[in-house]
């Protein structure tokens, strides 16, 4: 029983993975070029970007034979060329917030400037989602509060928190592919990192909740594998209580609390703990007193950070959600958003959601709107949809939310924001580009999960014969991936800076599988 469900697992969630792929596949022009969504920038067709993706596997083989001889010498260079990057972007293009993280960053500054008696703004009441990354950014910004003299101050502070936090999550990320895969699994993942600019450089400078939550999760993550991974015995079994030490507990207790971290700023981090606790759940089974007690040590730390938060609430008189429930906004507005424009939100939706002051009222006509629109998609329509906000997420049209980031800090400085707009006309396209090559390398990789994971006529797979802790690493990553995936298909909005909080583990995937195919081919290439 086990071990069937242990390839339905396997294979449900392979199956995703080529489910999303086949949607890329069809997601753009093949020969002529394509724009972008909003047609704000020009995409390359998709022959050109496959040939792209398939010099970065050449790169990546070039790799794997230099790291043969000089792997300290090339994670050194990689590892200098992706901090460059990291730094440059705060010097030649500072974004600056948009819509909601403006206003968590205007909130911040209002709390740390007149704390213990700020006022809170009425955004807040309608999207009360956003209150935990606001605590939690004034917490931090509270320690440098005499340095804070104007808003400008605060969004560099939180860019460069941002950028710290991003490289911290890039270093746990190569630790699990080096502890796992080895060290050339670790350049090749910086490669493929390096060749991320929009992520590196844009993403992590906004200041939003997904933004501080994903560099928690990676390094929680981490730590998680440490608690399950032996690299002396390749079994599922660990049944001698003296293998319960002080670097085992140091594991649990790191990993719940920066995993509770994660699910604090971003509670759609449940999915992926979810997937990752059926992985854990179904392979190491036989290990179920660590599973039970991480899973005790995140509800701890979870608990604790929800009881800070409301302490520091109620110090900063935060009481506008108790006493008006009508400017609330109902759990089935976001499923509306989800299915009527397509997973995009729009004036149409608005028009819905904000036709009666009531939230009895607006709770019941949503509710109506869904049902109207569910059933007049039919299957094949909400089919459609999935497909259509698949693409939206890692199709070839999409420009990874530079068209939101065309704003920039020190806005006061005219001659300041023409240089700078000058350089985002000139490096955005470019940036565009190179990151979809490395999304579309990592994607092309799903082809090749079915041949690491499955045994062939010999009985053997492209890992080695003892495999079993790989192929189950392999498989929890590809589980982060696959749930946060169908979350933003089935039940959220999708906007194609969402594919950030899945493309580090997509990055992982591929530069593993890659490695583990071009490893095979050039040991075979020198006997």
């Amino acid at each position: 029983m086990i071990i069937k469900t242990k390839k339905v697992i396997a294979g449900v969630l392979t199956l995703i993975a080529l489910l999303i792929l086949f949607c890329v596949l069809f997601s753009g022009n093949y020969v002529n070029g394509n724009a972008t969504f909003n047609n704000h920038f020009e995409a390359y067709s998709f022959i050109k970007y496959s040939g792209l993706a398939f010099i970065l596997v050449g790169i990546s083989a070039m790799t794997i034979k230099l790291s043969f001889r000089h792997e300290k010498i090339i994670k050194l260079l990689l590892w200098m060329l992706i901090i460059f990057m990291a730094i440059i972007a705060l010097i030649i293009q500072p974004y600056a917030p948009v819509y909601d993280s403006m206003n968590v960053n205007e909130q911040v500054f209002e709390l740390v400037q007149n704390y213990p008696n700020p006022h809170w703004s009425t955004y807040f009441s309608v999207f009360p989602n956003n209150v935990p990354i606001t605590i939690f950014l004034f917490w931090i910004d509270f320690l440098f509060k005499y340095f804070l003299k104007s808003m400008n101050d605060l969004l560099l502070l939180n860019a460069i928190v941002g950028q710290v936090l991003m490289l911290l999550s890039l270093h746990s990320l190569s630790k699990i592919a080096e502890k796992i895969y080895g060290y050339n699994a670790r350049n090749v993942l910086l490669v493929f990192c390096l060749f991320t600019p929009t992520y590196l450089m844009q993403f992590t400078q906004i200041g939003y909740s997904d933004t501080f939550s994903l560099p928690f999760l990676i390094i929680g993550i981490k730590y998680l594998i440490n608690v399950f991974y032996n690299s002396n015995e390749d079994s599922p079994k660990i049944t001698d209580i003296k293998s319960i030490n002080w670097g085992l507990c140091k594991n649990i207790f790191c990993s719940g609390l920066y995993l509770s971290i994660a699910l604090f700023l971003r509670p759609n981090v449940i999915v992926a703990l979810l997937g990752v606790f059926v992985v854990l759940g179904t392979f190491f089974w036989k290990q179920w007193r660590r599973i039970a007690f991480l899973c005790v040590v995140v509800l701890f730390f979870s608990f604790g950070a929800q009881r800070v938060s409301e302490f520091t609430q109620e110090k900063t008189n935060y009481y506008q959600l108790s006493i008006n429930q009508d400017n609330q906004m109902p759990t089935e507005s976001w499923l509306l958003t989800a299915y009527y424009l397509g997973g995009r939100s729009g004036n149409e939706i608005n028009q819905i959601t904000d036709k009666y002051v009531s939230f009895s009222q607006r709770k019941a006509y949503i509710q109506k709107e869904l049902f109207k629109k569910i059933k007049a998609l039919g299957v094949l329509g909400i089919i459609m949809t999935w497909r259509d906000k698949a693409n939206i997420l890692f199709g070839i049209k999409s420009d990874f939310g530079m068209q939101y980031f065309s704003s920039f800090r020190n806005a006061s400085d005219k001659k300041r924001q023409n240089w700078y707009e000058a350089t985002y006309r000139f490096l955005t396209p470019k940036m565009i580009h190179i990151t979809m090559t490395a999304t579309l390398t990592s994607l092309f990789s799903f082809i090749l999960i079915p041949f690491l994971l499955h045994k062939n006529r010999r009985q053997t797979t492209l890992f080695s014969s003892t495999s079993f802790q790989k192929k189950t690493i392999l498989l929890l990553i590809l589980s982060i991936f696959d749930s946060l995936s169908l979350f933003y298909i089935l039940l959220w909005e999708v906007q194609e800076h969402y594919i950030y909080m899945m493309l580090p583990f997509l990055l992982l995937l591929g530069a593993v599988t890659w490695t583990l195919i071009l490893e095979n081919f050039i040991k075979r290439q020198r006997k």
